[in-house]
């Protein structure tokens, strides 16, 4: 890379900067494109051991990339894997942090992320975007410049930046933007060791499936592990669906990765298959259709799925006419498993489907019940399905289910299980649940290519679901809750039922509540004090969000600036010198954006880490002094204001 071609691209810089904000025209066809026909370079001398393989599950997406180990260190050099021309740079809190985009002379893109900085010269390009205006952050394409790249070229040096402890995302696109498994290259990596099962799922696909004699998922782990994993024999009646927790290893390294194929047999007779080569950033949050997303959601665990669910239009699977569904014929049936990684070592997996007949239908719900003093019922807690929902026996004796007044007299259809009672939402008429005095919500079916509206029964509250939000068809419900004067709860539920795009929800608020500049609506998680703001406007009386996912969501307000901690003067791996200021905020969050950090009278450039809750103050000629001062001007993002001048010694 020419110095002299990079220092005067550095002073037109400002000149360019418009244009280069905007993307680039569209790469070759990819149809033609062969990952096999160049050569690549591996990335970095850190390792050649991985931490993550191509497809895993992630939040929300399938993982596109290599994970490849730096030990828990940064600081290890970067070399592009081929020659090509700088695409695209970034830098960034979240996400990929600091990164880089290559593209080769055929099209296709290789990607680094997690970067600690990059080299040289790159850094001086990234350092002058930031400097012309001071942002934190940028996402640009830069391939009108033209900056060349060698192979083999040290382009960065490994960090942690963005998300996650420190190693490096090695991603390989085809000239689509379509990322694949970099091993389909002539990069690999030793394994001898096969995949290893650690559990079966066994779904119910109807209100009337029974699995070990009740309407709910099972989960087993092997009862041993020989030659085979053995899961023992399992009775069913109707039809079901099968997911497995299977995870493969490499020699030397403890982690976990993704197997590479999976194959379902039943009887001798293959009825699913799948392998993941590639995908599409359009389907990656498909991940919750290939996976059984309850089970995912509810204990981290990611079985995936033996049977192509409604909704899922991946290209993984191979499959006969049912795609993996099995409705079997009352007896016992031989189930095999197989699981195969990249380097084709393979582990095999068994069950046997003790498949009874259905017995008599067991007909409308019987009382009584004992009845609880105070019972404490939480139908966002009951066991959701797409068609059916599970209610507790114990909740049943308090509350009242019964149709609309403008539908047939007829009540919804309740089975009895062993367990639960169970009420048809698709083939019952609309109904209402009153489970306290005061708390009534109306299940509402909605279906996929269709709009719906979710009312609260008083009208305070709504959501907007366009046609594309949902994969499959489901009943879904929604609940208002006031706490107080600007605390508002809104629960959506089930929260199992994933989404394919955000939604619009709408709360009627007070015109004290219109009045409150800082009144935001937060999503909440489980178990978790942690809130998470989101975007929020108001529109005449109403204030409105677009989550994209069900769950609690609460309006509250936020008139608390952030607290900074004491500075630190630390140097990085790369021989500059950075200060660390800790910074929280337990509502709306730290807006480092706007945030303005002097230190010595020099203004530098500001850099957030959330996973460590602090800010960086980043200059490339800061060299610090034996006492140091530093000024810290933040604020939250409802844009409460701190302040504080504080001296340091180094």
């Amino acid at each position: 890379m020419a110095n002299k071609q990079l220092k005067s691209m550095y002073t037109s810089f400002i000149l360019l900067f418009v244009i280069l904000s905007f993307g680039s025209a569209g790469a070759q066809d990819s149809t033609s494109f062969n990952p096999t026909d160049a050569q690549y370079l591996w990335p970095t001398n850190a390792s050649n051991a991985l931490s993550s393989t191509f497809a895993e599950t992630r939040s929300g997406h399938f993982h596109a990339a290599l994970d490849i180990k730096t030990w828990g260190r940064r600081g290890y050099p970067i070399y592009a894997t081929r020659s090509g021309t700088l695409y695209r740079m970034a830098v960034g809190p979240t996400g990929y942090g600091k990164v880089l985009y290559l593209q080769h002379d055929d099209g296709s893109f290789s990607v680094y992320a997690h970067l600690l900085r990059f080299n040289e010269e790159l850094q001086q390009l990234a350092d002058s975007i930031r400097f012309s205006d001071y942002s934190p952050s940028f996402d640009m394409w830069l391939d009108t410049m033209n900056i060349e790249i060698e192979q083999g070229e040290e382009i960065a040096l490994s960090g942690a930046s963005g998300i996650g402890p420190p190693h490096l995302h090695f991603e390989l696109r085809t000239p689509d933007e379509e990322p694949f498994n970099p091993l389909l290259t002539n990069l690999n990596v030793k394994d001898t060791i096969g995949p290893s099962f650690s559990g079966i799922a066994v779904e119910p696909l109807s209100i009337r499936t029974k699995i070990e004699g009740n309407n709910k998922i099972i989960t087993r782990r092997p009862r041993r592990q020989s030659a085979y994993a053995h899961f023992g024999i399992i009775e069913t009646t109707g039809p079901i669906g099968l997911g497995v927790d299977v995870f493969d290893q490499a020699n030397g390294v403890p982690n976990a990765y993704a197997v590479y194929e999976l194959r379902l047999k039943v009887d001798g007779k293959e009825r699913f298959y799948s392998r993941v080569d590639q995908f599409s950033y359009q389907e990656t949050d498909q991940m919750y259709l290939d996976r059984i997303y309850t089970l995912l959601q509810s204990t981290g665990r990611s079985f995936q799925r033996l049977y192509v669910t409604d909704g899922n239009t991946l290209s993984f699977y191979q499959t006969p006419d049912g795609g993996g569904r099995l409705n079997l014929d009352p007896g016992r049936h031989n189930i095999e498993i197989e699981a195969t990684d990249f380097n084709g070592n393979t582990r095999t997996a068994r069950l046997t489907l003790s498949v009874v007949p259905p017995k008599a239908e067991p007909g409308l719900l019987e009382e009584p019940f004992t009845a609880h003093k105070s019972p404490d019922i939480q139908p966002k807690e009951w066991s959701w399905f797409n068609n059916w929902v599970n209610i507790p026996r114990r909740d049943f004796p308090h509350i009242t289910l019964a149709p609309l007044l403008a539908t047939p007299t007829a009540g919804p259809l309740v089975l009895q299980n062993d367990e639960t009672l169970s009420v048809d939402q698709k083939a019952s008429p609309q109904y209402f649940f009153r489970t306290s005095p005061i708390n009534i919500f109306i299940p509402r079916r909605v279906y996929p290519q269709k709009m719906a509206y979710l009312l609260t029964p008083n009208e305070q509250a709504y959501a907007t679901f366009n046609k594309a939000t949902f994969y499959d068809t489901a009943s879904v419900a929604i609940t208002r809750k006031n706490h107080a004067a600007d605390s508002v709860e809104i629960n959506i539920f089930p929260t199992n039922i994933p989404l394919r795009t955000a939604y619009e929800l709408s709360v009627r608020v007070d015109s004290a509540q219109r009045a409150d500049s800082t009144l935001s609506f937060y999503k909440t998680y489980p178990g978790s004090r942690y809130l998470r703001k989101l975007t929020t406007y108001k529109d005449g009386a109403f204030i409105k969000t677009s989550p994209s996912s069900m769950g609690r969501f609460l309006l509250l307000s936020d008139t608390t600036p952030p607290r900074l901690g004491t500075p630190s003067i630390v140097k990085s791996p790369d021989e500059k010198w950075l200060v660390y200021i800790p910074a929280t905020d337990n509502r709306s969050g730290v807006g480092y954006q706007n945030t303005r950090i002097y230190v010595n009278g020099r203004r530098g450039l500001t850099e957030y880490e959330p996973e460590d809750d602090r800010l960086v103050y980043y200059h490339p000629n800061f060299i610090p002094q034996k006492n140091n001062k530093v000024k810290v001007i933040t604020f939250d993002m409802e844009g409460n204001k701190t302040s504080k001048e504080m001296t340091i010694a180094n």
